[in-house]
C-alpha cells in the first residue's frame, strides 16, 4: 500500500469501504450521487446533495433499502451527509474514492523486467 494512503487512512477503513463497494446497490447509488444532474434545490438554491426520497425515486427502491445502504457508505467514508431541515443530502466524498483509485493505479503502472 502507498504511504500516503497508510497515513491517511487505517487498512481497516480501506477494507470497509472496497466491502461497501462490493454490493450493486451502493455502486449503482454512487453512480447516481456522482451524476450532478439529480442535485436538489432548497429554497430555488442548489444542494450539494440528493435526498434519500429522490434516491429512491431515481433507483426504483424502497427508503428503507437505500438508507441501510446510504449508511454503510457513509460509515465506510464514501459519501458525504448534510442536513437541512428535515432533509438529509447526500453527494459522493470524492477524496476517499481518490485515495482507492490512486492504491490500484499502482498496480497498472509499468513493471521493470530485471533480466
Amino acid at each position: 500500500m502507498s504511504d500516503s494512503l497508510q497515513a491517511s487512512h487505517s487498512q481497516t477503513e480501506f477494507d470497509f469501504a472496497w466491502k461497501a463497494l462490493a454490493d450493486p446497490i451502493r455502486r449503482a447509488l454512487l453512480e447516481t450521487l456522482n451524476d450532478r444532474q439529480h442535485f436538489c434545490h432548497v429554497n430555488g438554491q442548489p444542494v450539494d446533495g440528493i435526498c434519500v426520497q429522490d434516491l429512491s425515486a431515481l433507483l426504483a427502491l424502497p427508503q428503507s433499502t437505500v438508507s441501510r445502504h446510504l449508511t454503510i457508505l457513509r460509515q465506510a467514508g464514501l459519501v458525504a451527509h448534510q442536513q437541512k431541515g428535515v432533509w438529509h443530502y447526500y453527494s459522493c466524498q470524492t477524496d476517499r474514492i481518490r485515495s482507492l483509485l490512486s492504491w490500484l493505479d499502482a498496480f497498472s503502472a509499468p513493471r521493470v523486467t530485471i533480466e
